[in-house]
Formats: C-alpha cells, structure tokens, sequence
C-alpha cells in the first residue's frame, strides 16, 4: 500500500512541478576586466569592461568606456 502510495504521489508531483535540466541552471560568472576585445567596435579601444560568462561564452558585457 505504500509503495502505490508513494507512485502516486510521484505521479502526481510530475504534473505540477516541472523538471529542471541541470545544465539549464549554469551559473554566470561576473568579473571586471582591464581590457576587452569585444568593446573595440563601441569604444574605438579594448576598453575596460564588465562580463558575466558561463562555458558557452560571455552573453553580458558592459563597456566601461
């Protein structure tokens, strides 16, 4: 009886709570750089910068020009 119990539940929690991919959830790592490349194209020079990067790349770069 616990065991249909416990499915049950289980089931039921399924319906309502979403799973969540791990690899989705990747934490940004937010630092302060000296010098970007990637500000060259705004700033005229590898200006300092702002940048939250994860291993797929860096999506929030401020330029500090």
């Amino acid at each position: 009886m616990y065991e249909r119990l416990t499915a049950l539940g289980s089931r039921l929690l399924g319906r309502f709570v979403p799973e969540i991919d791990a690899a989705a959830a990747e934490l940004l790592a937010c630092r302060n750089y000296g010098a970007c490349w990637q500000c060259e194209g705004k700033c005229g020079y590898n200006a300092p910068c702002y940048a939250c990067c994860n291993s797929s790349g860096c999506p929030t770069i401020i330029c500090q020009c």
